[in-house]
């Protein structure tokens, strides 16, 4: 990142602060409002403390796109998240859809102390934050419960085997309302396997999937996020296209026949 000057009003940024939690050499870097977290040695996520609207990761922008287009504007909407991290998609639902009610299921107990401390995550009452395997406590959760499931956990650079599996992929149908779309973010490196592999589970779970990712990710020429959608209704295509067009670099959506 580049410095951006003194921070508002003159005061310095924060000290580094560092942890070895239970999983992770973990630590949360400030640069003006902004935090970022870091485990072993990776960006694990980025939140700003005055703007959640500001999301810097571009595959977050392209879930956040859906989240704007798949129901009306501002219209409170049921979340869970898989993988809570910095928790900057909640925060952005938060503000963006007032009233929402959010589940997020983190296995790190030492990632949920530092946003709760360090990341602003205790301000927000509506979401709720359950420590442990999310294939599991996805098991706990009501039939039809949810607009909208997020994955977006890690293992290293992998999504964690219990989630990569036909089981969990039904366990996200079966809380998934009729209309309810899964977002799947997944790293990977050509000729994207792991990519596919995800693609080839949500098809067995679900009627519409489409990837979202940048043109050199899709063409296997390069590394990188590929989000992938889910869902048993028709996507908004129109609205994804345009969004991921219009993004600076530009990503393509790929529906895939």
């Amino acid at each position: 990142m580049k410095r951006r000057g003194r921070e508002r009003r003159g005061r310095p940024a924060p000290a580094p602060v560092a942890v070895r939690t239970e999983f992770a050499q973990a630590e949360i870097v400030a640069e003006a409002s902004a935090r970022t977290l870091f485990l072993d040695g990776r960006e694990a996520g980025v939140v700003d403390l005055d703007d959640p609207r500001r999301l810097v990761f571009a595959y977050m922008r392209r879930i956040a796109d859906l989240i704007d287009a798949f129901r009306p504007s501002g219209s409170a909407i049921d979340v869970f998240h898989v993988g809570g991290g910095a928790c900057a998609l909640p925060r952005y639902v938060e503000v963006t859809r007032p009233r929402s009610r959010q589940l997020v299921w983190e296995i790190d107990p030492g990632v949920v102390a530092l946003a709760r401390e360090h990341l602003g995550l205790r301000h927000f009452p509506r979401l709720r934050v359950k420590v442990g395997d999310a294939a599991e406590l996805i098991r706990a959760r009501p039939d039809r419960s949810a607009d909208l499931v997020i994955g977006d956990a890690f293992d290293g650079p992998h999504v964690p085997a219990p989630l990569s599996t036909p089981a969990f992929a039904a366990q996200v149908r079966r809380v998934l309302r009729p209309a309810g779309v899964y977002a799947l973010n997944v790293i990977d490196i050509p000729p994207l396997e792991e990519v596919k592999l995800h693609d080839a589970l949500l098809r067995d779970a679900f009627t519409h999937v489409a990837w979202v990712a940048p043109p050199g990710v899709l063409r296997e020429r390069a590394p990188g996020n590929v989000v992938l959608f889910g869902s048993d209704v028709p996507l908004p295509l129109d609205a994804l296209h345009r969004a991921a067009a219009a993004a600076v670099p530009r990503e393509q959506l790929l529906v895939r026949a």
